[in-house]
């Protein structure tokens, strides 16, 4: 399975999805097709395009993609010929956010979809289907890290408590508890980042774990992961 990071953050988030047999599914309408045309990575055409939230970021173009393909918003339960997608709804503010478990059918490898909801050991669901299915790969928002949370004014928090931070995302994959876990962290904050800093804290944290930061395309070099 390859994960292609078209865009990711707050200017817009696209994510395809490929098997090993190139077909693909698309996380998040935030871009444009002119853009996801551009920077796709299939060959043929998504099966499918599921969206977790009604947030411009990740919304904007939902109307563009349904006008193509399925485009399904915070629906549980997603189908396609060969992708499966349930769908968790989670807090995000005033709003919810769908997290999504995906199966890619020919591969029957499974990845986890989080971005933009907060933290809480309330998700039993979430977390009895994610070891259920021994899911092992995370795409998974990391919008903030807590050090520089601490040292930041009340006008550069705002917002923050609606998102993961690294030390959420630590709390969640360790609530899991997947043997060898491969992350891919999406959604960074200009404000309160640093890639690098992320890479390392998580890892000292879960020693097991494969680490990866995600920022979209730039200029014209992909951004693609191998699961």
């Amino acid at each position: 399975m390859k994960i292609n990071v078209i865009a990711t953050g707050s200017s817009g988030n696209m994510y395809e999805i490929i098997d090993n047999n190139d077909n693909s599914m698309l996380i998040e309408a935030g871009v444009s097709r002119l853009t996801y045309m551009k920077f796709r990575e299939a060959i043929t055409p998504p099966e499918i395009c599921i969206v977790s939230h009604k947030h411009g970021d990740h919304y904007q173009y939902f109307n563009e993609f349904k006008a193509i393909i399925p485009t399904y918003l915070q629906q549980r339960k997603n189908v396609s010929e060969n992708f499966k997608a349930l769908g968790f709804d989670l807090k995000h503010g005033e709003v919810t956010s769908t997290a999504y478990i995906i199966q890619s059918k020919i591969e029957n490898k499974f990845v986890f979809f989080g971005t933009d909801f907060e933290y809480s050991e309330e998700y039993k669901e979430l977390f009895e289907t994610l070891k259920y299915y021994k899911v092992e790969n995370y795409l998974i928002e990391v919008n903030y890290n807590d050090y520089l949370f601490h040292l930041a004014t009340d006008e550069q928090r705002i917002g923050c408590s609606r998102h993961l931070s690294d030390n959420d995302v630590v709390n969640f994959i360790k609530k899991v508890n997947p043997k060898n876990p491969k992350i891919i962290t999406i959604h960074g904050s200009d404000r309160l980042s640093a890639d690098t800093y992320t890479k390392k804290f998580i890892s000292s944290k879960i020693l097991n774990a494969s680490v990866a930061v995600a920022t979209g395309i730039e200029g014209k070099q992909k951004k693609l992961f191998i699961l």
